[in-house]
């Protein structure tokens, strides 16, 4: 037994595995740093914003090209006074791309005997709180429509009801935080 110990062919091979085993090391850690810092960046407001960009509630902010056609549903559904008040709110807010990719679902309820349906709908993008990591790691957060929205962390991002992205840095605004997302979101049983 002490010849294969002692045997130049043993060495090369423990060399050759330590060699892939740090290999396999350098190209996982960035993966695990990348997961365990999404929900962090995602939920609280990047300071990276010039003060324009935050300036106001989010009623204020939502007037912003980015979400005209949030803010034009909004006003349709008689909620932009809720997100005047003093919160503190987080809402998903659907970018324009969002509500085009989703016309099919979005434009009946911008007929006027939709407009319950329609408020419904996006109250279920705002919560009476702040997201925190907290409400994260829990995996779900009651939204001001009464249904939980679920949230977990993955690879690519925060996911919201397994595919609605959450798209980076949220805007902090005087009375909480506006998360663009890239989808609608539905309430369960609409």
């Amino acid at each position: 037994m002490s010849k294969f110990y002692n045997s130049k062919g043993w060495r090369d091979r423990a060399a050759v595995l330590a060699g892939i085993f740090s290999f396999i090391i350098v190209l996982i850690l960035p993966v695990f740093a990348q997961s365990n810092s999404t929900s962090q960046s995602t939920f609280q407001p990047s300071s990276v914003l010039d003060s324009s960009q935050r300036t106001g509630n989010i009623a204020d902010i939502l007037e912003r090209s980015e979400f005209k056609s949030l803010n034009s549903a909004l006003a349709l559904a008689g909620l932009t006074d809720t997100l005047t008040q003093p919160g503190p709110l987080t809402i998903f807010a659907p970018t324009n791309q969002a509500f085009q990719k989703n016309g099919a679902v979005y434009r009946p309820l911008l007929q006027p005997q939709n407009k319950e349906k329609l408020a419904r709908v996006l109250k279920y993008h705002l919560i009476a709180s702040i997201v925190t990591d907290g409400d994260v790691n829990k995996g779900e957060v009651k939204t001001v429509e009464g249904s939980n929205v679920k949230i977990s962390v993955t690879p690519e991002g925060v996911i919201i009801n397994d595919n609605v992205k959450a798209i980076q840095p949220s805007i902090k605004a005087s009375n909480g935080v506006i998360v663009r997302v890239d989808n609608l979101l539905l309430p369960p049983d609409l």
